[in-house]
C-alpha cells in the first residue's frame, strides 16, 4: 500500500521544464546608482548645477510700430517746414529768428526777437506788437539789418505797434522758395545723421543685424528686413508726394 501512495504523489508533481539554449536571451544590465548631473563650482567653492545650454535664444525682431511713429514724425516736420516756406514773406513768424539789439548809448545787448515782440498779419501789413514801446526803434533796425529786404515804421496812433508792409510775391521769389523746399525735402529724405527717413532705416537695420548671432540670415530674418524695406519705401513715396504738392502750391 505504501508503494501505491508513493506512485500517486509522483504523478501530482509537475515535470521539470527544460529550456533549450537557443531560446535564452541575455538580459540588459542596469545600474542602480543615480546619474550625477554635471556641476560647477561657485565663487566659494560650492558646487552649482551647470546652466542648461539648450535654453531657447530670444528672437531678434524690429519694433515696427515704433519705426512707423518715427516716420510719421518726420512727415509732420516736413509738412510744417513746407508750410512755412509756402507762406514765405506772408508768414508772421518771419522775424522770429532775428536778434534785436536793445542796448543804448552804443552798448550791445542782443536778445531774441520773440522776447521783445510778437507778429500778426493784417491786410497787406505785418503788425509787430511790442512788449515795451521803447523797443520800437530797435526792432526796426533789426529788420532793416536783416536779409529780408524789408522795413517798418512805428504806428503814430499806437507806440506799441510797428507796421511792416508785406513785399509783393514775384516769380523770382517763388523760384527761390521752391529751391529752399527742394533742399528741405532732400534733408528729410536722405540726411544720414538725424531727422530723415534714411537715418531711421539705417539705425534700425544696424541694431537688428548687430543683435544676430550669425552671418547667414534665416528665412524669418530675411522677411523682417524685407518688411522694413517695404515700409521705408512706402514712406519715401509719401514724402515725395508731399513735396510735389507743396512745390506746386508755391509755383502757382
Amino acid at each position: 500500500m505504501f508503494r501505491s501512495v508513493l506512485r500517486q504523489q509522483r504523478s501530482i508533481i509537475p515535470k521539470t521544464i527544460v529550456l533549450r539554449p537557443s531560446l535564452l536571451v541575455p538580459s540588459q544590465s542596469f545600474h542602480s546608482s543615480p546619474v550625477n548631473l554635471a556641476k560647477k563650482k561657485g565663487k566659494k567653492g560650492k558646487e552649482e548645477p551647470e546652466e542648461d545650454e539648450s535654453e531657447a535664444v530670444p528672437e531678434i525682431t524690429i519694433d515696427f510700430p515704433k519705426v512707423t511713429k518715427s516716420y510719421d514724425t518726420i512727415l509732420a516736420k516736413f509738412n510744417k517746414a513746407a508750410t512755412d516756406i509756402k507762406l514765405g514773406k506772408l508768414n508772421p513768424k518771419i522775424f522770429d529768428n532775428l536778434e534785436v539789439n536793445i542796448g543804448n548809448h552804443g552798448q550791445e545787448e542782443l536778445v531774441p526777437f520773440t522776447s521783445v515782440a510778437q507778429t500778426s498779419v493784417k491786410g497787406r501789413n505785418f503788425i509787430i506788437n511790442l512788449f515795451d514801446e521803447s523797443y520800437g526803434k530797435h526792432v526796426i533796425n533789426a529788420i532793416i539789418g536783416s536779409e529780408l529786404n524789408m522795413s517798418g515804421a512805428i504806428d503814430p496812433t499806437n507806440k506799441f505797434q510797428v507796421k511792416v508792409p508785406i513785399p509783393t510775391v514775384t516769380t523770382e521769389t517763388k523760384q527761390d522758395d521752391a529751391k529752399r523746399l527742394k533742399e528741405v525735402f532732400e534733408n528729410f529724405k536722405n540726411n544720414h545723421k538725424t531727422n530723415s527717413l534714411n537715418s531711421v532705416r539705417g539705425e534700425v537695420r544696424h541694431k537688428f543685424q548687430n543683435g544676430l548671432k550669425h552671418n547667414n540670415l534665416t528665412d524669418a530674418e530675411h522677411q523682417t528686413i524685407k518688411k522694413l524695406e517695404d515700409l521705408h519705401k512706402s514712406y519715401t513715396t509719401k514724402l515725395s508726394d508731399l513735396f510735389k504738392q507743396a512745390e506746386k502750391s508755391i509755383l502757382k
